[in-house]
């Protein structure tokens, strides 16, 4: 594993242990096992370092959620990006998202992985719903996305799989219904 890659993977895994305000390039450091000098030609900033370990699993998240969906319907597509939106990495990422609402700098460093993440799932979900109009398109990619979110962020006070398989299959339904009825209005 290369050395950028190796802090990565080391940050992500301090920022899952100890949350984003327990990311510290120490605790980087010991869990990369690379030096100090190693550990700042690659981050000169606990900000830079924890924005590139956010794009860093959503890279490959994106990647597995694109080669899962591949010609899978709505219901696999849902299924497979909840799958992502549980696991403690996702969560962790989450926790910038937060610490950005108060931290201008920080907010304009994750837009960009943001951004591609929206177009990524955006290209997803075209396929599905070749008749809806871009406006009503962006309608249900943010309404996923935001339902995803919430449920994440309720997953980490309450576990209730069933609940949450409940919510997304009505939101699935709830999808069928207005791209069927798409190409009628």
């Amino acid at each position: 594993m290369r050395t950028r890659e190796q802090i990565l993977a080391a940050a992500v895994e301090v920022m899952v242990r100890h949350g984003y305000a327990g990311l510290t390039m120490q605790r980087v450091q010991t869990q990369a096992e690379v030096t100090r000098g190693a550990l700042t030609h690659h981050f000169s900033s606990m900000r830079e370092l924890a924005v590139a370990a956010v794009d860093y699993v959503a890279a490959a998240q994106g990647a597995e959620i694109q080669a899962a969906a591949g010609d899978a319907g709505a219901d696999r597509l849902v299924a497979v990006l909840h799958e992502v939106t549980r696991r403690p990495t996702y969560v962790a990422g989450l926790e910038l998202w937060v610490a950005a609402r108060t931290d201008p700098e920080l907010r304009a460093a994750l837009r960009p992985g943001a951004r591609l993440l929206g177009r990524q799932l955006r290209d997803q979900l075209v396929p599905l719903v070749g008749e809806l109009d871009d406006e009503r398109l962006e309608v249900f990619v943010d309404g996923l996305l935001s339902l995803l979110r919430g449920l994440a962020i309720g997953g980490v006070l309450r576990d209730r799989p069933t609940l949450e398989q409940a919510v997304l299959r009505a939101w699935v339904e709830a999808f069928g219904q207005a791209t069927t009825g798409a190409g009628a209005g």
